[in-house]
């Protein structure tokens, strides 16, 4: 709006193709999708009503709650690693090395990279028989680790291949938080004698609490939402040792066609990430002081 023209109009105007846009592909597949989850529906037939029968089914459902138990485990894996090392990464791009440049460059690099050719790097590299990892193994007379056909080790290999995918995102978040930091406050804390991890305890993670407390959340609901690379690594195998919850809704809903329970699945899991973002806005103290 133009200074000291108090016509709306033309904002409102040049809003509704975008609130059109949103309203098709946001708004009335998140409302139509709860409908269905009350509803059978396979696609081909009619929709029929059945209430709350897709939500009871569920809760008694032992494969809904060992993906729900693996979701839970890659999100406490993968998030306090992905949060410590993104904010290492930043400490380190932000310091006077004089590799900082570079660093920044090949610790974001990875995260420029698609899914599908992250997830199948780390497949072949961590195959038992001809991967790369195996291969150093034997070299130093180890046996050959099942890194993605043992239950043992399948959660953890897709966490690590996360990790060096996606900390870099973090390290870009964090290094703008700390770079915004004044330079004064860096002086007179090194007059006063303070080392520098009493620095980094002291003041850096202090001053830049609310992005850290921003990238906690992100990193809870990108971890609740993991699918891809479980999906191309190790296919939520071995015996569904690593079937995460979109897996199970996925499977549900586009190889067995039950729309109405893989869409009341949805909604519990969107109302699982609702809580716990916030509660963790809550302990982060994003309101304001």
């Amino acid at each position: 709006m133009i200074p000291g023209n108090k016509d709306s109009r033309d904002g409102y105007i040049f809003c509704i193709p975008f609130l059109l846009i949103y309203i098709l592909f946001m708004v009335y597949p998140l409302i139509n999708g709860f409908i269905i989850s009350f509803f059978k529906y396979n696609i081909l037939s009619i929709k029929k009503f059945i209430g709350l029968a897709n939500y009871r089914t569920l809760f008694s459902d032992s494969k809904f709650y060992s993906s729900l138990w693996h979701t839970t485990q890659f999100v406490l894996i993968t998030t306090p690693s992905l949060l410590i090392l993104g904010f290492l990464m930043a400490l380190f791009v932000n310091s006077k090395s004089p590799f900082k440049v570079a660093g920044e460059s090949i610790f974001f690099i990875p995260y420029v990279f698609s899914m599908t050719v992250v997830s199948t790097l780390w497949a072949w590299l961590m195959q038992k028989n001809y991967g790369l990892f195996n291969h150093l193994l034997s070299t130093v007379g180890l046996n050959p680790v099942g890194w993605l056909i043992d239950s043992k080790w399948a959660i953890w290999s897709v966490s690590f291949a996360t990790l060096w995918w996606t900390a870099g995102f973090n390290m870009i978040l964090m290094s703008a938080a700390i770079r915004q930091i004044p330079t004064e406050i860096y002086n007179s804390s090194s007059i006063d004698g303070a080392s520098y991890w009493q620095t980094v305890f002291k003041i850096t993670m202090p001053l830049i609490k609310k992005t850290l407390s921003l990238c906690l959340i992100l990193q809870v609901i990108a971890s609740f939402n993991v699918f891809g690379q479980v999906f191309v690594m190790t296919g939520g195998g071995p015996y569904g040792s690593t079937r995460v919850l979109i897996q199970y809704i996925y499977e549900n809903g586009f190889s067995y066609f039950k729309m109405g329970y893989s869409a009341a699945m949805s909604y519990i899991l969107f109302a699982l990430i609702m809580i716990c973002s916030l509660i963790l806005n809550k302990i982060g103290g994003n309101e304001d002081d």
